[in-house]
């Protein structure tokens, strides 16, 4: 039986949803992009993911989501190459491992650092995200240009789209990742993602992507990603 052509729940400035668009690219799937408003919380929508967010992969009737667990499905259900995880179970456990990190010491202080209003607040979270930016930088492969190697993979895409929209920390916060020797194969990463030919046709217009960072860097965005940065809780 011939499988029905997946179709990708997606949303034009979600970058969690990106991961998944990026992953479909890389592995050359043909599928078909749905542009979904996640804060529309219909019930034909929550049919689809009962927690209405974004990305969702529909496959032979069958729906995935969860950005990284979509990931890792595209890789899984289109075996072809590129792999985006690693064939080497160790290569791929450390996938898997700097992928959390990207999630729970990357994601968090970019987001505090745009939403919280306290310049104290703002300035440890600046802090704290260089310090695991660097951290980050000193796990890649040599000479790279991605995070495990010479192909774009899981760790990268797990980032990807924080990376290439650093221009809205830049915008608001004045913030740049230091042109310095420490952060330099950082900077050969960021490049190698940015313009990878699956990662650039996911980029939006700039000016578009700040008129929808502004209530962030305003503090009142009105989102479940705001709510748990104010709270300090895991980000859904």
């Amino acid at each position: 039986m011939a499988e029905s052509k997946p179709k990708l729940y997606c949303a034009w400035f979600c970058p969690f949803a990106h991961r998944a668009w990026i992953s479909m690219l890389a592995k050359g799937v043909d599928f078909d992009y749905i542009e979904q408003d996640p804060y529309n919380k219909s019930a034909e929508w929550l049919a689809i993911n009962p927690r209405g967010l974004i990305p969702v992969i529909r496959h032979n009737n069958k729906l995935i989501y969860e950005s990284h667990v979509c990931i890792e499905y595209i890789d899984e259900a289109w075996p072809n190459e590129p792999r985006l995880l690693p064939k080497d179970p160790y290569q791929r456990a450390k996938a898997r491992i700097w992928g959390d990190f990207v999630s729970k010491k990357l994601i968090p202080p970019y987001y505090r650092f745009l939403l919280k209003q306290s310049p104290e607040v703002q300035n440890e979270a600046k802090e704290q995200f260089l310090a695991n930016v660097l951290e980050f930088t000193q796990a890649m492969d040599q000479p790279g240009p991605f995070f495990q190697g010479k192909e774009l993979g899981y760790v990268d895409i797990m980032f990807a789209p924080w990376a290439y929209r650093i221009y809205i920390l830049e915008h608001y916060r004045g913030f740049k990742i230091p042109e310095t020797d420490e952060y330099r194969r950082y900077h050969v990463w960021a490049e190698a993602v940015k313009n990878h030919p699956s990662v650039k046709p996911v980029q939006q217009d700039k000016d578009r992507v700040l008129a929808d960072a502004k209530p962030y860097a305003e503090g009142n965005a009105k989102s479940e990603l705001a709510d748990a940065v104010r709270k300090g809780s895991t980000i859904p």
